[in-house]
């Protein structure tokens, strides 16, 4: 019967730093979906709202019955992209995943577990401290 051999340190180190990394770059790019669906959606559907008075007897007319459901749109996306700050935490996932990889590649170089093992402490810190709510 084979038993797996259990891991070194340096393979859990490893295996901890691309399990972050992974987190990090989902995170990066649902907050930058996230921020740039709802900046489109927020500046079509307010410019919309805006020029809703204009559209009467236009081409455009047919949206006129949509006003007030963009209206609603428009000040819910508002709130969201206030509470959640799309950009700044795109930005700091960012930050944050660019971060990691470096510590990896430094990992990889010079392979001082210890020494890493700190900075990946920091980093997840520095990160939630930064990105999380």
């Amino acid at each position: 019967m084979n038993t797996p051999s259990p891991e070194t340190a340096d393979q859990l180190l490893d295996r901890e730093i691309t399990r972050e990394l992974r987190r990090w770059k989902i995170g990066t790019f649902n907050y930058g979906v996230t921020y740039y669906v709802s900046r489109t959606v927020l500046i079509v559907a307010s410019a919309t709202v805006a020029a809703g008075n204009n559209l009467h007897g236009g081409a455009g007319e047919w949206i006129l019955r949509w006003v007030p459901l963009l209206s609603v749109l428009v000040a819910i996306l508002a709130a969201f992209d206030t509470w959640l700050k799309p950009l700044q935490k795109w930005r700091g996932f960012m930050t944050s995943r660019d971060s990691l990889a470096d510590l990896a590649i430094s990992y990889a170089q010079d392979g001082d577990r210890d020494t890493v093992r700190r900075e990946l402490a920091r980093l997840r810190q520095s990160h939630r401290d930064t990105n999380i709510f």
